[in-house]
């Protein structure tokens, strides 16, 4: 379908009156004094003004000594040709398999009779991209399916910044060959026509001006298509550097993936696209964990606000950073637990923890605390069972008597606190003597996590301040019923505190409880 589509584009040329020569290579492109000889295998050519749109590896900018700022991409792209049946059940998708190769993507998109099938990078890859190709062919389950395929590779040159050179003296270059490529999706067609009109442009208005200056192509270039690539490029670094990040935003958030969509159809542009993901990290993506260390009326007010789309927001953060610090927590619930038991989530939020704790465990009675009046109306929607409670208060002053609960549990609330060793020994005081005290927070690790550093700079770009506990800060009692463990590199940290464990200053000594035996039978496995 290409070679139809550009053999088309040479015939509206040559219609509208330009000369169209076919199997007619160029050899050498010189400058003269009045602009430009072209010397061809079927003979010479001369010009006041000279457009290369011969791509990557054209002769125009190797000839006339530019230097186009570009960054070469990898892909292999094949057209296939599917069963029926395969076909009737494909027809209305479109698929980006984000994560199959590294630092680029797949996709299967419908054509009006095949498929086109592909994979590409930004960076070299390890294996051959055959080798990733074959592999998105098998995770797409149509392997099986083709009858008929049509396969080759390229190498796209993908904008790399606006120092790039595209025009001078008289010369200019376009599309592929002035790396007028998307640097997300790679896709160069709509670009390569689009700065091929304004070259018409430009050099139509420098003949009638009687000048070969065609700094004004640069320039429009520059407003029009620069902006949109600069756009794409800071989505292109997060959706490849951080794919399992990526994908839980478009679960999470139905309308950045219906966005994604409408780039996809051209309806809406990256620099909108970009807006609408850098509000959704600002305002919201970590948005339960950006509390300042302020009072409690304005913690309320700020959960308040992000009542709306905390579960979505929660989401994200369990299913990236947090994943393998969550299961362990989870883990522990399971094994703490027990049949009839009375429990306390303190910090409750919308309730999800609850959630999880009714379908893996049996307790008597749960009860879920949280400041915040709209977050308890989620929870009371999500949790109306009868055996489930909510209260309106504070983690610093809990309102409840001394023993009442077997297990007190907490998720990303703790480091809300203005004091957090204040709220945890809250937590031991209301714990039975036989209890457990569970809780898991984000922790600031020796040096930030790569990873989380960078989405950090990518969302917030030091616009909020973290109150991430270090471990002077984190409330830890170590002694032979304690357990700290920490996941991410020191990123998520979990606890499991007993009723004899004092967080109030650090090195106090166990107060073991009467009720315990000196054996500690009741102590935690460490």
């Amino acid at each position: 379908m290409r070679e139809q589509f550009d053999y088309h584009l040479a015939e509206k040329a040559r219609q509208a009156g330009a000369q169209v020569h076919y199997g007619e290579p160029v050899l050498t492109i010189e400058r003269t004094g009045l602009g430009f000889r072209v010397l061809t295998s079927k003979g010479e050519y001369f010009s006041k003004f000279l457009v290369g749109a011969d791509g990557v590896n054209g002769l125009t900018s190797r000839s006339l000594g530019y230097a186009p700022n570009r960054q070469i991409a990898v892909a292999l792209e094949g057209e296939i040709a599917l069963t029926p049946a395969t076909h009737r059940t494909l027809q209305h998708t479109v698929r980006l398999d984000i994560g199959d190769i590294p630092y680029g993507y797949g996709w299967l998109f419908p054509k009006e009779k095949n498929w086109s099938v592909g994979v590409g990078t930004v960076q070299q890859p390890d294996l051959h991209p055959r080798k990733y190709y074959a592999s998105l062919l098998s995770n797409q389950h149509i392997e099986q399916d083709i009858v008929d395929e049509r396969s080759r590779g390229y190498r796209i040159p993908l904008f790399s910044g606006r120092s790039a050179e595209i025009s001078r003296d008289g010369s200019l270059l376009v599309g592929d060959a002035a790396a007028l490529v998307d640097p997300f999706l790679g896709e160069g067609i709509y670009y390569a026509i689009r700065s091929g009109q304004i070259a018409a442009e430009t050099i139509h208005k420098a003949l009638h001006e009687h000048t070969r200056n065609l700094d004004a192509y640069r320039q429009r270039i520059a407003e029009e298509i620069w902006p949109e690539f600069e756009a794409a490029a800071r989505i292109a670094r997060f959706a490849f550097q951080f794919p399992r990040l990526s994908y839980a935003v478009f679960m999470a958030h139905q309308e950045m993936a219906c966005s994604f969509v409408k780039i996809l159809q051209g309806s809406l542009s990256y620099r909108e696209y970009w807006k609408k993901l850098n509000e959704f990290g600002q305002y919201g993506l970590f948005g339960f964990l950006r509390l300042l260390k302020t009072g409690n009326t304005r913690g309320a007010q700020t959960y308040d606000r992000l009542a709306h789309q905390y579960d979505a927001l929660r989401f994200v953060w369990q299913e990236t950073m947090a994943r393998e610090g969550t299961t362990y927590y989870h883990s522990l619930l399971r094994e703490h637990v027990h049949d009839g038991a009375a429990v306390l989530d303190a910090g409750t939020g919308t309730g999800e923890e609850i959630s999880f704790l009714l379908k893996a465990t049996h307790p008597l009675q749960v009860t879920g605390l949280d400041l915040s009046a709209k977050m308890l109306e989620k929870a009371r929607q999500k949790n109306p069972q009868p055996n489930v409670t909510f209260r309106q208060g504070d983690m610093l002053a809990l309102p409840f008597a001394e023993n009442s609960f077997d297990v007190v549990m907490s998720s990303w609330a703790i480091e809300t606190c203005a004091d957090p060793r204040k709220a945890v020994s809250e937590f031991l005081r209301v714990v039975k003597e036989d209890g457990y005290v569970i809780y898991i927070f984000s922790s600031l690790p020796k040096g930030l996590k790569r990873l989380y550093a960078r989405t950090v700079e990518l969302f917030l770009r030091g616009k909020f301040y973290w109150h991430f506990l270090n471990k002077r800060t984190r409330p830890y009692h170590e002694c032979g019923f304690s357990s700290m463990t920490t996941f991410a590199d020191g990123l998520i940290t979990v606890v499991v505190l007993r009723k004899c464990c004092r967080v109030s200053e650090a090195g106090l000594p166990c107060a073991l409880p009467q009720s315990w035996n000196l054996a500690g039978e009741l102590a935690t496995d460490n």
